[in-house]
């Protein structure tokens, strides 16, 4: 029987001798949805002391979840660990973007439109507004940067006074598009990169037909899902995974990222808001970080040589490490799990969308919602689909 990472974590305590240095590894079931925990309850977080900055109270915090403190310091004196901004800069724009003060934006949204700009007034700061925004900086001579902010919805404010294009009795939404079920992500499709997957999943058939076997999941399906998430292992991602994660887990320290985004901080409550949300995903990330670790370790790996997404996303199927945890397989039985090995990444996405629910989709409609699962895009799905049917021609038929 192929071993899931939650076997890996049942043998760690000796093989590693984690239980020694406080860390509570709980082994996992094959099918158990469950994490390898590492908790210690009740524990303070205190600043590592000896650990370089800027990651010294990330290192206390990791310590008091019962992360072996030997372990904790060797990872974070690591001259290649470099501490980079940028994952919690993204995120804190993305969420103040579509969260914040959207009767702000609202307001912004409105007056755009009375002043002739076609808008969706929906208080989202959106692709949408940004793209008006930026147009009527166009059309009044202003740094054309899409931002919005007090300054600017004052602006609009007074124009709307002087200069009333349109009222707002006479706005109706615009019609919405049912989302396309044949739209695709052309670099995957067009015919000289269907011929690369192909050549591809015929050199690897014989792995995918012995996951097919053990899972029901199509090969066809996880050769494409591999194709559209890395190029089938031509670009894992630009980013160093455990730095991604190890930064963004730092940054609850708001101090840290707060330099990044200070045009943003339009007043305190805006201030208040990012803060707030700094520590909610430096927490998400603390956690995706000890599982990358515990993966890492367990498997005899270097985290830190690991490439991934700003996000810390890895692998030929780009796992998140919170699901290395519940899904990873050792797919060629070299008693270590890889997932930028290819029979293991392949055999654990075939038991990801075993476990969401691919054995009993038997329409196209419940199949899109399995794949929706691994990415909740309606053109990564069609990608997906399209794919797979030009891999096997009798894929999924009905």
């Amino acid at each position: 029987m192929l071993k899931t990472f939650g076997a890996f974590v049942a043998t760690a305590i000796l093989a590693l001798g984690l239980a020694g240095c406080g860390v509570k590894l709980v082994p996992i079931e094959e099918d158990s949805a469950a994490r390898p925990a590492t908790s210690r309850a009740g524990a303070a977080a205190r600043p590592l002391t000896g650990v370089p900055a800027p990651w010294t109270a990330l290192a206390g915090r990791l310590v008091a979840k019962g992360f072996p403190e030997d372990r904790a310091r060797k990872f974070f004196a690591s001259p290649a660990l470099v501490f980079t901004q940028k994952p919690m800069e993204t995120k804190l724009r993305e969420l103040f973007g579509i969260f914040y003060r959207s009767d702000l934006t609202k307001e912004a949204q409105e007056s755009l439109y009375q002043l002739g700009y076609e808008i969706l007034i929906d208080g989202r700061n959106g692709p949408g507004t940004k793209k008006a925004i930026m147009a009527f900086q166009k059309d009044h001579n202003l740094t054309q940067n899409g931002r919005l902010d007090l300054v600017l919805v004052k602006v609009l404010s007074h124009l709307v006074k002087k200069k009333r294009v349109r009222t707002l009795a006479d706005y109706k939404p615009p019609a919405v598009t049912p989302p396309s079920r044949s739209a695709t992500y052309p670099q995957f499709t067009k015919p000289s990169a269907l011929a690369q997957i192909r050549n591809h999943y015929a050199q690897d058939q014989a792995i995918f037909d012995q996951m097919a076997r053990l899972y029901g999941v199509p090969g066809a399906l996880v050769a494409s899902i591999m194709w559209i998430e890395t190029g089938y292992g031509s670009f894992f991602g630009s980013n160093k995974a455990a730095a991604s994660l190890a930064s963004m887990a730092a940054a609850e320290d708001y101090s840290l990222v707060a330099p990044y985004v200070a045009d943003l901080e339009v007043d305190p409550d805006a201030k208040a808001f990012l803060v707030e949300n700094a520590k909610q995903r430096g927490e998400w990330a603390l956690n995706e970080l000890e599982n990358l670790l515990v993966y890492a370790w367990v498997n005899n790996l270097d985290p830190l040589t690991f490439s991934g997404s700003i996000y810390g996303a890895i692998g030929y199927g780009q796992f998140m490490p919170s699901n290395v945890a519940k899904y990873s397989v050792d797919g060629d039985g070299d008693a270590k799990i890889d997932l930028f090995n290819k029979p293991d990444a392949i055999f654990s996405i075939g038991k990801f969308l075993r476990d969401h629910g691919w054995l009993t989709a038997k329409n196209e409609e419940s199949r899109r919602q399995v794949i929706m699962r691994y990415n909740k895009s309606g053109t990564y799905v069609n990608t997906v689909l399209y794919v797979a049917r030009f891999l096997d021609p009798n894929f999924a038929k009905d």
